[in-house]
């Protein structure tokens, strides 16, 4: 398990250095970062939804009567019905509901591979991880956030969120140090998996300067967030495969069928409210699956 964390953690590093270079080095047309969104909507749509779609592995094998699965899969959906309902009827409070459980999520899923167990250290990494592209693209992730709920973001919450990413960061970087110090290193700094979460955080923070939000969000989703996830899952592509392609098969369709349709506000407003739902549902699994055990 943790020499697969390793690799993955060294081909994070490696795309996001070369994605890094390319954007910083070399001049695109003005449709490049139209298109970029796109990708970008394609895979949170598909890698990055994809390790929720395992769900419905844990449902399956986490619970013995196939009366269980199925009510189990019932409250399931009823959550990502009633997700996608609070949104489309109160906007704010649905958005509100999912930046406040992604630090939660975020912090829980990305470190528990790295044994990062410090209560601080994770919730400074979901805060980060959440709200870092308002560090650098203030008015654009406030754009998003207008046309999503139809509201400006009062100037003194955003220098509320300012003030503890900053200190998030901090306290990441603090703890990064402190590991690799109170570590005793007897391997290449390149296998050491410290100091390579150092260097992929680093990278993240760096990205959010150079790359549009949305854009960033899938790098770190899709690549750092939902591949994790799937190695903590011990995803085997022969097994598992079909869970992935039942769950993210309406996805890819969606977004074929949107292409050129929708850009910018449109799918915005279409992919939060689908994550939110999701989200709620994702996170509220564990807890389920031990009420019906009982």
């Amino acid at each position: 398990m943790l020499n697969k964390v390793i690799i993955h953690q060294q081909l994070f590093i490696l795309f996001t250095s070369i994605f890094l270079l390319l954007n910083v080095f070399l001049s695109f047309d003005g449709n490049y970062l139209n298109y970029l969104i796109w990708i970008a909507l394609f895979f949170v749509g598909t890698l990055g939804v994809s390790h929720g779609a395992l769900d419905g592995k844990l449902i399956w094998k986490g619970i013995n009567k196939n009366f269980q699965r199925f009510i189990l899969f019932i409250l399931y959906l009823f959550l990502v019905l009633s997700g996608w309902a609070l949104w489309i009827s109160f906007p704010a409070i649905g958005l509100t509901i999912l930046l406040v459980m992604s630090v939660f999520h975020f912090g829980n899923a990305d470190l528990k591979l790295l044994k990062l167990d410090d209560i601080n250290i994770k919730l400074s990494w979901g805060f980060t991880m959440t709200f870092l592209p308002i560090l650098f693209k203030k008015d654009i992730v406030e754009s998003i956030f207008y046309n999503l709920i139809g509201l400006k973001i009062p100037n003194s919450f955003i220098a509320v969120i300012y003030g503890i990413l900053i200190l998030s960061i901090i306290r990441i970087y603090w703890g990064a140090i402190q590991n690799i110090l109170n570590s005793n290193i007897k391997t290449n700094w390149y296998t050491n998996i410290d100091i390579l979460f150092l260097f992929e955080f680093s990278l993240l923070v760096i990205l959010s300067y150079f790359m549009h939000p949305f854009v960033w969000f899938a790098i770190y989703f899709c690549g750092l967030h939902g591949v994790r996830s799937l190695i903590d899952s011990k995803f085997n592509m022969n097994i598992d495969f079909k869970w992935i392609f039942v769950f993210t098969f309406p996805v890819i369709l969606f977004i074929g069928f949107t292409y050129g349709k929708y850009w910018n506000a449109d799918i915005y407003s279409i992919i939060f409210p689908i994550l939110g739902s999701l989200t709620i549902a994702h996170m509220s699994l564990p807890s389920l699956i031990k009420f019906m055990k009982r």
